[in-house]
């Protein structure tokens, strides 16, 4: 992928140009840039594809009240574990338990397929073959939205032979100058305390510089 492709719109318009049946095509990447540029970190959810109709996702923030309330959620209470711990500060439940109400837009979100096929399930196989396809596109969205976290929603195993990851706990790993954290999917049946204090004891691990 040419290294002169600098934003997210002239990528969209070249993929969409070299896959023409990717209809609809999702949509996706920083939810908010100028909520993106004051976030710290900045985390990067990378998902498998769209549920149902939901493809355009950039450009406003998403809340609980709004498509699928769990999913949204979790995404919350896990950016708040990750921000507190990159700002040395031990996140507690309660607080978790508020920020999941908010809206939600200084994060960005990536579907490892980009073909919208309005399905309520993925199939691992055909994510697999996406993600093989479109590697190169996939990996430059990724170096144009520059995350200092990469966080891994059930996804992990689809790439992990396609980035060089060096473990530095359960589920985390050092991939370049970035953090990634291999985790579930935001659409778990697991409660929401039970992955508040996973994500919090699984971060541990990390010692992070001044």
């Amino acid at each position: 992928m040419p290294s002169n492709i600098k934003t997210t719109d002239e990528l969209f318009s070249r993929w969409k140009q070299e896959r023409p049946n990717y209809k609809p095509f999702s949509n996706d990447g920083i939810l908010v840039q100028e909520a993106w540029n004051k976030a710290s970190p900045q985390i990067a959810f990378i998902l498998k594809e769209s549920n149902d109709d939901f493809v355009d996702i950039r450009g406003r923030a998403w809340g609980p009240r709004g498509n699928s309330p769990r999913f949204w959620r979790n995404l919350n209470i896990w950016k708040y574990v990750v921000t507190s711990i990159f700002h040395k500060a031990s996140p507690s439940l309660e607080q978790a338990l508020l920020v999941k109400e908010e809206p939600l837009g200084d994060v960005a979100y990536v579907n490892l397929k980009k073909k919208a096929e309005c399905k309520s399930t993925s199939y691992d196989p055909d994510i697999s073959k996406y993600v093989e396809d479109d590697w190169s596109f996939l990996s430059r969205q990724i170096e144009i939205i520059s995350p200092k976290v990469l966080f891994f929603c059930g996804t992990f195993r689809f790439v992990q032979e396609k980035m060089e990851f060096t473990s530095i706990g359960q589920g985390v790993f050092q991939v370049g100058d970035r953090i990634a954290v291999d985790f579930f999917h935001p659409s778990c049946r697991k409660g929401y305390e039970e992955t508040f204090s996973l994500l919090k004891n699984r971060l541990g691990c990390l010692k992070l510089s001044s």
